[in-house]
């Protein structure tokens, strides 16, 4: 049995910590930049962490990963200029759209294989942005933004600072771990195998596109989170 306290664990405890207690160095020096700054790194590693289930784990190489964030973000920015700013509305809506569209495209995408995958996920990044560059109600080419923070009953004040880069460090630590039970699990088992050998692994019965659909699916979920915490990034630079 390995022992938890190696160097790997011991630097991810580190930066962990280091993380947790940012706020604190920032109200003590008045340096509100670095929070905000680190609050966007944050945002994007949760995208990077998503990307990596199906490109590092997966062997899919997508070019239009940052649809989903862009989807996310375009969901909450649309019900709040409709008037809707209760993020308990808000968030799951973008979570659905986030996965409707990976649904849709992963049924078209993982029908190809190679460079033609890669291709085709940049072309449905592309049309999704030209969407959205078309909603001029919606800011068209400026892009969308957000002027109002999700609202959650007084639950979490998302206007404040830090209460926001704590939420966001929380959505990033528990998507981690959401990565990492389904890389651990028996079908993250399949999905590593499917890189390895997809021939190998139709022949004992594990459907490469029906696999490859649900493990695309799952981190768009993740990569749409981003988008509906993002309110002060430009929306339409989440579009390729």
């Amino acid at each position: 049995m390995k022992s938890p306290l190696n160097l790997r664990n011991t630097i991810a405890a580190l930066i962990v910590a280091g993380l947790a207690l940012l706020p604190l160095f920032s109200q003590a020096t008045g340096n509100i930049f670095v929070l905000t700054l680190f609050t966007r790194i944050v945002i994007f590693a949760l995208a990077a962490v998503s990307l990596n289930l199906i490109m590092g784990y997966g062997g899919m190489m997508s070019f239009g990963h940052a649809a989903y964030l862009g989807i996310g973000g375009y969901a909450v920015g649309i019900l709040a200029a409709e008037g809707i700013g209760s993020g308990f509305i808000q968030w799951p809506v973008a979570l659905a759209a986030s996965a409707l569209f990976a649904l849709v495209i992963g049924a078209l995408s993982l029908r190809t294989r190679g460079v033609y995958f890669i291709m085709i996920t940049l072309a449905f990044a592309q049309m999704a942005y030209y969407v959205a560059s078309g909603l001029s109600r919606y800011g068209g080419d400026d892009g969308l933004t957000i002027y109002k923070r999700s609202d959650f009953a007084g639950l979490i004040n998302l206007s404040s600072r830090v209460q926001f880069y704590y939420l966001c460090l929380g959505c990033l630590l528990g998507g981690i771990y959401l990565i990492w039970r389904i890389v651990n699990s028996r079908f993250g088992m399949v999905v590593q195998g499917l890189r390895s050998n997809e021939q190998r692994m139709q022949a004992i019965g594990f459907p490469p596109t029906a696999t490859g659909w649900s493990a695309s699916s799952l981190p768009a979920r993740c990569a749409g989170l981003p988008g509906r915490c993002s309110p002060t990034i430009p929306i339409s630079s989440a579009l390729p």
